[in-house]
Order: structure tokens, then C-alpha cells, then sequence
């Protein structure tokens, strides 16, 4: 995980988790502790009955924040156990998650605008509405990054400040869990 080999870091962390022992829940919360920020990267959610089995509470606004594409909850729940998650050795990992979260946030705009041209300016829109309010520059520089990632499908045109998705599975669900 500290490596950046998150499958091999899942894999080992979901075969600890599967093999301890029924009653060992603070083994279990230990794993866990590690196992669902490896998920979140990798663009697998645990579900709320998961966090709240094992105490692990700091990892709700997380989970809210990437399953709504709401950066501002993500932000807010990241800065309040920041320590927590320094000390733990996972924040690194958690503010990659950002990207995950970014992505989401794109494809609600995308549902809700419902066409495959979709200007700059409706996402500065969802940015502000969040209470994020960043520059048509920035939203380029992230839209490029996700592109390059492979998490979004589709081109920017930069003259006409536009993001050209692809009709064809925009958002794929497969670049997010392979990476």
C-alpha cells in the first residue's frame, strides 16, 4: 500500500480480513482501517452498515462526499481526521481519492445536463454551488488529468471551453478499479 501497489495491497489486505478470526474485531477494525482507503482509491465503497459495524466513522464524509461527486464533504471530512489519517500513514492515499470523487462530481453534471457537449461553465456552476468556486483553467487542468487517467472518456476543446464526452461509456467504471 505505502508502495503504490494497491491491488496487491487489497488482495493481501481482503485475504487478512477473510481469514481472522469471527470474534477478533479489533483485528478486523485494524485491517480495515487500511483495507478501505486502498477500496476508496480503487473505486470501491464500503457501505454505511460496514463503516458503522466497526466504528469506522471517519471514513463516512469520505464515502458521502466520492459516492455524491461532493468535493466539499470529501474536503471537509479529509481536514477533520487529518491527523488521524497522517498518523495511520493513509492520508496520502485518501487525497488521491480526490480524483475518484472529481470524476463522479463530472457525471453528475453529465446526467443532469444529459448531452455529451457540456461547457465549462456548467461544471464552474457545480463547483460553486459546492462552494468551490475555481477558474475554467483549473477545471481544464483536472479534466485533462482525468482524461489521461483513462476515468473520463472524451476530449477538451479549449478554444470553445467545452468537454466532448464519448457516447459510448464516458465514465468508465473499469479504469477506476484497474488503476
Amino acid at each position: 500500500m505505502f508502495e503504490d501497489q494497491h491491488q496487491n495491497a487489497e488482495a493481501s489486505l481482503d485475504y487478512a480480513l477473510k481469514h481472522c478470526h469471527k470474534d477478533a474485531i479489533h483485528n478486523k477494525k485494524c485491517i480495515l482501517k487500511y483495507l478501505v482507503p486502498v477500496k476508496l482509491y480503487r473505486g470501491r465503497l464500503p457501505s454505511m452498515y460496514l463503516l458503522d459495524k466497526y466504528g469506522l466513522d471517519e471514513f463516512k464524509p469520505l464515502v458521502e462526499g466520492i459516492r455524491k461527486g461532493d468535493l466539499r464533504t470529501f474536503q471537509d471530512g479529509l481536514i477533520q481526521y487529518q491527523d488521524r489519517f497522517i498518523r495511520q500513514g493513509t492520508y496520502l492515499l485518501l487525497e488521491k481519492c480526490k480524483t475518484v470523487c472529481y470524476r463522479n462530481l463530472f457525471k453528475r453534471v453529465h446526467k443532469i445536463v444529459d448531452k455529451h457537449q457540456i461547457s465549462l461553465n456548467h461544471v464552474a456552476k457545480a463547483f460553486k454551488w459546492l462552494g468551490m468556486a475555481i477558474d475554467l483553467d483549473e477545471i481544464e487542468c483536472i479534466l485533462a488529468n482525468l482524461i489521461f487517467r483513462g476515468y473520463v472518456r472524451g476530449y477538451l476543446s479549449h478554444a470553445k471551453r467545452v468537454l466532448v464526452l464519448s457516447k459510448r461509456d464516458p465514465f468508465p467504471t473499469s479504469s477506476v478499479i484497474m488503476s
